[in-house]
C-alpha cells in the first residue's frame, strides 16, 4: 500500500525491522540497491508489537505495508514532513477534578481523527529528534523529572516554540502507589515549581512513573493545581508501534514513548501511521482543557 502523495516520500534507506505479532522480517534494502534486493523497489514497514516496558497485553498482528523512497545521485533523503496539528472541531467541555480528585485519562473522548504523544523521562537528548519535532510542529506533551530537565533546559523548552506543553513526571521518579497524599504532593507539586522556573510555564497534567498510581495521586495532583493525571493506552518503542489489539489508530488514542536512543525511530514510525491512517496529531491540552 502507498502513501498518498502529500505523505513522506522516504524513510533512511538502510535496515528496517518489521515486527507483525510474533514474526519478525528483516528487509536489508540499500538506497542504491533496488530491482535485485526488493522486487523494484525500496521499501520499509510498520511495526508492531507491545513493549514490555508499558504493557502486559501483546498486539494483533497488523499487516506489513511498504513505503516508497527516492535518492539523489550522491545521497539518501529522508523526507519528514507531516500531516498539519489536529484541532478540535467542537466546543471542548473543561477537564476539572471532582471531590478533590484530578480526572484519570488513559484515551481521549473524541471522534477528531487525532492522536496524541507523550514523552517522559529526559535522559537521551537526541537532538535529531528535537529537530524532527520542531520542525514538523509536533505539539507533544512532555512529562519530565527534575535531574533531566535541570541538565538542560533550553533542549526541552524547543517544544513550547511548537504548541508543546511540559507537565511534571515527578522530581525522583519513584513508585507513587502508596506513597502518603503529603509526600506524592511534594514530588509532584516540586516538579511543577521545577518547570516553571526553568522554561516559565507548567502544563496542566502529570504522569506518574511507571503508570502506578492511585487515590492519593489524584488528590495530590488536585492539590497541585493539576486538572488531570495522564496514562496511556498505546506506546512506541524501538521503531515499534503497540496499539493494543487494534489494526489502525484510533481517535484519542494517548501514545507513551521515552527520551531514549529510539526516539528519532519511533517518531518516523508514528508519523508514518498518521499517514496510513488519515490521522493528525493533536495537542493535548486542547482537548483536555482546565478552562
Amino acid at each position: 500500500m502507498l502513501l498518498p502523495e502529500s505523505a513522506p516520500k522516504s524513510f533512511d534507506s538502510g535496515r528496517r525491522i518489521l515486527r507483525t505479532g510474533g514474526v519478525r522480517t528483516i528487509l536489508l534494502c540499500g538506497a542504491l540497491i533496488v530491482a535485485a534486493s526488493c522486487s523494484g523497489s525500496n521499501s520499509q514497514g510498520a511495526t508492531a508489537e507491545t513493549s514490555p516496558s508499558s504493557s502486559t497485553e501483546s498486539s494483533t498482528p497488523i499487516a506489513s505495508t511498504t513505503v516508497s523512497t527516492s535518492t539523489t545521485s550522491s545521497t539518501s533523503t529522508t523526507t519528514t514532513t507531516s500531516p498539519p496539528m489536529g484541532i478540535p472541531t467542537y466546543s471542548v467541555p473543561p477537564v476539572l477534578p471532582v471531590d478533590g480528585k484530578a480526572a484519570l485519562i488513559r484515551k481521549v473522548d473524541t471522534t477528531d481523527r487525532v492522536v496524541f504523544l507523550t514523552i517522559d523521562d529526559g535522559i537521551v537528548k537526541d537532538q535529531k529528534a528535537m529537530d524532527f519535532i520542531v520542525e514538523n510542529r509536533w505539539p507533544v506533551t512532555l512529562f519530565l523529572v527534575s535531574g533531566e530537565l535541570n541538565e538542560n533546559p533550553e533542549f526541552f523548552a524547543r517544544v513550547l516554540e511548537v504548541g508543546g506543553t511540559i507537565s511534571s513526571h515527578t522530581l525522583s521518579h519513584p513508585t507513587l502507589k502508596g506513597m502518603s497524599v503529603d509526600a506524592q504532593e511534594r514530588e509532584i507539586c516540586g516538579m511543577v515549581d521545577v518547570i516553571r522556573d526553568r522554561v516559565g510555564v507548567a502544563g496542566h497534567f502529570m504522569r506518574p512513573p511507571y503508570g502506578s498510581h492511585d487515590e492519593n495521586t489524584r488528590r495530590a495532583a488536585a492539590a497541585c493545581g493539576l486538572n488531570a493525571v495522564v496514562l496511556w493506552n498505546s506506546s512506541l518503542w524501538e521503531g515499534n508501534i503497540d496499539i493494543m489489539h487494534r489494526p489502525t489508530l484510533e481517535p484519542g488514542d494517548i501514545f507513551l514513548t521515552h527520551f531514549r536512543s529510539d526516539l528519532y525511530d519511533n517518531l518516523l514510525t508514528l508519523n508514518y501511521h498518521l499517514y496510513k491512517d488519515g490521522f493528525r496529531l493533536g495537542r493535548l491540552q486542547d482537548y483536555l482543557p482546565m478552562s
